[in-house]
C-alpha cells in the first residue's frame, strides 16, 4: 500500500433540513451515474457538463461514478473542474489495482479490491474513491454490485443529503468489507456441502480434488484481504479524520474494526477447512476399516473349510469310506455348521 501525504481538505458539512421528494435513477452521462444530494432541495440527475459546471454548497453531496476508462476529454474536464493532480488523473484511465491511500490537499484517494463469487471462485474487482468538498468520485473497471444497491437504497433515503464526502466514503467502505464477509460465507456454505458429501456412506475420491480447490480459494481470498491492512488501520487512526472535516472519525473507526473482524472471519475458514480435511480422513480410515473388517470375516469364515478340504485331500487311507457320497455331504454339512457358528461368535462378541 502506498502513501502520499499532502495537506487535509476542508470539507466539512453541516446537517440541515431534510431533501423532500422522491429521487430518480442517476444520470448516465457517457457511460457516468451521477447524483446530487441536497439537504434542502429534491435531490436529482445532472447531465455530465451540468454537474461540472454546478456550484456546490456546504449542504450538498455530489456522486460521479464513472466506469473506467473514461472518455478522454470528459476525464481531463472532470480533473481539472476537481483540480486533480496527474497522478490520480491516470486513475480515471485505468483503474489502479493495487490498494493505496494518498492524500492531496483538497481530496483524497483510495484505492480497494471488492469481492465478487462467480462460480465457485472469488474475483477481486478494483474500485478507486476520489474524495474532495462534497464530491465523491468513483472509478471502476468492472460492475460492482454493491454500488447498483447502494443506488437502489438512496432513491429512497431523503438524508443523504446531510451527509459529507467523508461520511459518504465511510459508507463505500463498509459495502467492501461486506463485500469480504459476502466472500466468506459463499466459502463457507462450500465447506459445510463437502461436508455432507465427507459424511455420506459412498465417500467419493475426488473430494480431495475439491479440498484442494477449497484451500486455493481461501489462500486467494485472505490475500487480496490481507492486502488491505495498512489501509485500513489508518482509517482507524483518530488523526485520518482531519483529511475531511466532521464527525467521521467514528465510521471511520467501525469500518476499520469490522475489516479486522472479516481478516479473521478469513482464517476461521481457514480452519474450518482443516476440520473438513479431519472429517474427509476419518471417513475414509472408517471406510477402509469396514473393507478390511469384511475381508477378515470372509477369511475366517472360509479357513475353516480351506483347513478341512486339505486335510480330506491328503494321500493317506482315512479311516472312513472316501468313496461313500454320504461322507461327502457329511464334511460339507460339517463345513457349513463350523462357519455358522464363527459367525454366531463374532456377533456375540460384537466383532461383526
Amino acid at each position: 500500500m502506498s502513501v502520499s501525504k499532502a495537506a487535509p481538505p476542508k470539507a466539512a458539512r453541516r446537517p440541515g433540513a431534510k431533501s423532500s421528494g422522491t429521487k430518480s435513477s442517476g444520470a448516465k452521462a457517457g457511460n457516468c451515474r451521477i447524483r446530487l444530494f441536497d439537504a434542502d432541495r429534491t435531490d436529482h440527475e445532472l447531465s455530465f457538463d451540468a454537474a461540472l459546471a454546478h456550484k456546490l454548497t456546504e449542504r450538498q453531496l455530489l456522486w460521479i461514478d464513472v466506469p473506467a476508462p473514461m472518455d478522454p476529454d470528459e476525464a481531463e474536464a472532470l480533473a481539472k473542474r476537481l483540480d486533480l493532480k496527474p497522478v490520480t488523473r491516470e486513475s480515471l484511465a485505468e483503474c489502479v489495482e493495487v490498494s493505496t491511500i494518498g492524500l492531496h490537499g483538497s481530496y483524497f484517494t483510495l484505492s480497494v479490491a471488492t469481492i465478487t463469487s462467480r462460480q465457485d471462485r472469488e474475483e477481486a474487482r478494483w474500485l478507486t474513491i476520489i474524495a474532495g468538498r462534497n464530491t465523491v468520485v468513483t472509478v471502476h473497471a468492472e460492475p460492482i454490485e454493491f454500488l447498483d444497491k447502494m443506488d437502489d437504497q438512496i432513491e429512497s433515503d431523503t438524508l443523504v443529503g446531510l451527509i459529507d464526502s467523508g461520511s459518504f466514503v465511510a459508507a463505500l467502505l463498509d459495502e467492501v468489507v461486506t463485500s469480504y464477509f459476502g466472500a466468506v460465507d459463499a466459502i463457507e456454505d462450500a465447506i459445510d456441502s463437502l461436508d455432507s458429501k465427507s459424511l455420506r456412506r459412498d465417500v467419493r475420491d475426488d473430494l480431495l480434488l475439491e479440498l484442494i480447490a477449497l484451500r486455493q480459494r481461501i489462500a486467494r481470498l485472505r490475500r487480496i484481504v490481507s492486502a488491505h491492512r495498512e489501509l485500513f488501520a489508518a482509517l482507524g487512526r483518530p488523526d485520518f479524520a482531519a483529511i475531511a472535516e466532521g464527525d467521521v472519525a467514528e465510521p471511520y473507526r467501525t469500518v476499520a474494526e469490522r475489516y479486522e473482524r472479516a481478516v479473521e472471519a478469513v482464517k476461521s475458514g481457514r480452519e474450518l477447512l482443516l476440520g473438513s480435511f479431519d472429517v474427509y480422513m476419518t471417513r475414509t480410515a472408517q471406510r477402509t476399516n469396514e473393507i478390511v473388517k469384511t475381508l477378515t470375516v470372509f477369511s475366517i469364515v472360509l479357513l475353516p473349510a480351506g483347513v478341512i478340504a486339505s486335510f480330506m485331500g491328503m494321500n493317506l487311507k482315512a479311516p472312513y469310506s472316501i468313496d461313500d457320497p454320504l461322507t461327502f455331504w457329511l464334511v460339507l454339512l460339517f463345513v457349513l455348521g463350523l462357519a455358522l457358528a464363527t459367525l454366531v461368535f463374532l456377533r456375540v462378541r460384537r466383532w461383526l
